[in-house]
C-alpha cells in the first residue's frame, strides 16, 4: 500500500523520468546505435557526398546538372597515366628507403646489443611528430638552388657558380619524405621485435647458422607479415601525401594526385571541382584496394612470433664495427631529420634578413612583430582551441567505440571499429574535399561552411583511427571483472565508467589526446581546404609566410608551433614515467 501512495504522489514528469531512464538501462543498444549514427554522419556522409558531387557539374553547395565530364580526361588515361606513374614511384622509393632504415633500427634497438640503444628507442619517432611543413621548409632554405644556404656557402666561399645541391623536384622530394616516414616505420614494426619469441632465432644458431644468415631466414620471414601490413600503410599513404609534393614537387615539376588536386583547386581559374573530385574518388578506390590486398594477403598467411610458454627477449652480440656503425647511421638520420632544420629555423628567427647571420645582426624583433601579428596570433589561438576540442571529442568517441567494441557481444561493435579506421584510408587533400562537399550542401543551421566546426570536424576524423585504436588497447587491459564487481554492488554504468574505469585508464586517455591533439596541430591538408578568414591554423599561417617569402616570421612562428607539439609530448611522457614509478 506504501509503494501504491508513493507511486501516487511521485510527480508525473518525476515519474516518466524514471522510466525512461529504466527503458534506457534496460536498452542499452539505443546508445550503440546513437553513437553509430554520429559516426556514419562524421565519416560515410562525406565519402557519400564526395562520390555523389563526383558525377555533377557544380561547384560545393550547389551540385548542378548530372554529367560524367570530370571523369573524361581521367578515364582517358592521357592525363591519369603521368600523374599515376610519379605516384607510384614516389611512394615506392619513399617506402624502399624508410623500410631498410626502420627494419635496420626497428632490429638494432630490440634485438641487438648497440650502443644507447634507450637513447636511439627515444629519438627516432621525434621527426614523426615533427611537422613536415615545417621541416620541409628548413630543408628549402638550406638548399633551394636560388638562394639556399648551402649554395650561398659554395659560391661565397669556393666561387662555385651554379647550385652544388638542388632540392627541388624528385632529389628533395624523396629525401625528406624518407625521414618522417622512417619514424612511423620504426613506431609500427618495433613493438613486432620486442615481442618475438627469441627461441626460434636460438634454435637457428645452435643448428649452426650464422646470425647474420639467421636474420634472413628466419627473422625477417617471421616478421614478414608486419612487415607487408605496415608497407601497404606506408605506400597507400604515399600516394596520398601532400605536403612534400607540394613543397618540392611543385617548384621541380612533379605531379603526385595530392599536389595535382590542390592545383586544380587552387591554380586554375575557375576551379575545377568537377575534375578534382573525380580524381579524389578514382585515388579512393585505389586505396581501398590496396587496403583489401593487403587483408586479403593477410589473411591467407599465418606466421606465430609470440608461443604460449615463457620467454625472455635475447640480444644479439653483434662486433664493434657493426655496433657503432648502426649508432653512426642512427646519429647521420637525426642530425639529417631533427638537428640541422631545427637550428636552421631557430637561427633564422633571430636574424632580420634570411641567410645573413652575422651576430651584430642577432635581434629579437622578430619575435616582438610575431606577437603583434594577427595572422600568426589567430592561428596559433585556432590551431589550440580547435585541437584541444577535437582531441576531447575523439577520446569520447573513441573510447565509446573502444569499449563497446572490447565489452559487449553487439554486432555494432565490429562495424564501429572499420569505420573508425575508414579515414586511414582517406588521404587528407581529399577528406578536406569531402567536407567541404558534404558541409556546404545542407541548409542552414547545418551548413558548416567556412565555420569553425568544420575544421574540427575534419580533424576528429582525421585522428578517430588512431584515437580509437589507443583507446581500445586502454580498454582491453582492464579487467571486466571490476565493472561487474561494481554493477553486482549496485553501481550504475556512469558510476562505474566515473570511478573505475576512467581512472584505470587514465594513460591511454592521456596517449589519446596527446596524439590527436598532435595530428591536428600539424596538419596542413584540413584548414588549408576549409578555412576562411578568421579560422587559419597556424599550418596554413606558416604556408602563407613562406609563399610570401617572410621568412623570418616563418621561422617564429614555426618555433612556436615546435614548443606547442613538444611540451605536450613531454607532459604525457613526464606523466607516464611519473606513473610507472608508482
Amino acid at each position: 500500500m506504501s509503494e501504491v501512495g508513493a507511486t501516487a504522489a511521485e510527480p508525473p514528469v518525476d515519474r516518466a523520468s524514471r522510466r525512461l531512464g529504466d527503458y534506457l538501462r534496460a536498452h542499452r543498444s539505443i546508445y550503440y546505435y546513437a553513437l553509430a549514427a554520429v559516426v556514419v554522419v562524421l565519416v560515410l556522409y562525406p565519402v557519400g557526398v564526395l562520390f555523389t558531387a563526383s558525377v555533377f557539374s557544380g561547384q560545393p553547395g550547389r551540385l548542378g546538372h548530372f554529367t560524367l565530364e570530370g571523369y573524361r580526361p581521367w578515364l582517358a588515361a592521357y592525363d591519369l597515366v603521368p600523374i599515376f606513374i610519379n605516384s607510384v614511384i614516389y611512394a615506392s622509393a619513399r617506402l624502399a628507403l624508410s623500410l631498410t632504415l626502420a627494419l635496420l633500427f626497428a632490429w638494432a634497438v630490440a634485438r641487438t646489443n648497440v650502443p644507447f640503444r634507450r637513447t636511439m628507442m627515444l629519438l627516432i619517432p621525434v621527426p614523426f611528430f615533427t611537422p613536415d611543413l615545417l621541416t620541409g621548409i628548413s630543408w628549402l632554405m638550406l638548399g633551394n638552388p636560388q638562394n639556399g644556404l648551402i649554395n650561398q656557402f659554395a659560391r661565397d666561399w669556393f666561387g662555385i657558380q651554379g647550385p652544388v645541391i638542388d632540392l627541388y623536384g624528385w632529389t628533395g622530394l624523396i629525401f625528406h619524405s624518407t625521414l618522417s616516414t622512417t619514424a612511423l616505420m620504426f613506431l609500427m614494426l618495433a613493438e613486432f621485435f620486442y615481442s618475438m619469441d627469441s627461441s626460434f632465432e636460438e634454435a637457428s644458431v645452435t643448428l649452426g647458422a650464422s646470425k647474420y644468415r639467421t636474420i634472413f631466414t628466419i627473422t625477417l620471414p617471421m616478421m614478414s607479415p608486419a612487415i607487408l601490413a605496415t608497407s601497404v600503410l606506408i605506400f597507400a599513404s604515399g600516394l596520398d601525401s601532400f605536403e612534400n609534393p607540394l613543397l618540392f614537387g611543385n617548384p621541380g615539376g612533379v605531379y603526385v594526385f595530392a599536389n595535382e588536386i590542390y592545383r586544380m583547386l587552387h591554380y586554375r581559374h575557375p576551379p575545377q571541382y568537377n575534375g578534382a573530385t573525380a580524381l579524389s574518388v578514382i585515388l579512393i578506390l585505389i586505396m581501398f584496394s590496396l587496403v583489401w590486398l593487403q587483408w586479403k594477403k593477410l589473411g591467407e598467411r599465418r606466421f606465430t612470433v609470440i608461443s604460449g610458454k615463457g620467454y625472455r627477449p635475447t640480444r644479439i652480440a653483434l662486433p664493434g664495427w657493426v655496433r657503432w656503425s648502426i649508432f653512426g647511421v642512427f646519429v647521420v638520420y637525426f642530425m639529417l631529420a631533427i638537428v640541422i632544420p631545427l637550428v636552421q629555423i631557430l637561427a633564422s628567427s633571430f636574424f632580420p634578413i634570411f641567410g645573413i647571420y652575422n651576430l651584430e645582426h642577432l635581434t629579437l624583433d622578430n619575435w616582438r612583430n610575431v606577437f603583434k601579428d594577427q595572422r600568426a596570433m589567430n592561428g596559433l589561438k585556432n590551431t589550440v582551441l580547435f585541437s584541444t576540442a577535437a582531441a576531447a571529442a575523439t577520446v569520447v568517441i573513441g573510447g565509446l567505440i573502444g569499449y563497446i567494441r572490447v565489452r559487449t557481444r553487439h554486432w555494432l561493435g565490429r562495424q564501429l571499429e572499420l569505420l573508425a579506421w575508414l579515414p586511414w584510408t582517406l588521404p587528407g587533400i581529399v577528406l578536406g574535399l569531402a567536407l567541404l562537399w558534404a558541409w556546404a550542401l545542407p541548409p542552414a543551421p547545418f551548413n558548416l561552411y567556412g565555420t569553425a566546426t568544420v575544421i574540427i570536424i575534419g580533424f576528429i576524423v582525421k585522428g578517430l583511427p588512431l584515437g580509437t585504436a589507443t583507446m581500445q588497447a586502454a580498454v582491453h587491459q582492464v579487467s571486466g571483472e571490476l565493472e561487474e564487481s561494481s554493477r553486482v554492488h549496485g553501481g550504475r554504468w556512469l558510476t562505474t565508467a566515473r570511478l573505475i574505469l576512467i581512472p584505470l585508464i587514465r594513460r591511454g586517455v592521456l596517449a589519446s589526446f596527446v596524439i590527436v591533439f598532435a595530428l591536428a596541430a600539424r596538419d596542413l591538408t584540413i584548414p588549408l581546404l576549409l578555412y576562411r578568414g578568421g579560422t587559419e591554423t597556424i599550418t596554413v599561417a606558416l604556408l602563407y609566410y613562406f609563399e610570401e617569402g617572410m621568412m623570418s616570421t616563418l621561422s617564429v612562428v614555426a618555433v612556436i608551433q615546435l614548443a606547442l607539439v613538444f611540451a605536450l609530448l613531454a607532459i604525457e611522457r613526464l606523466t607516464r614515467g611519473k606513473e610507472e614509478e608508482d
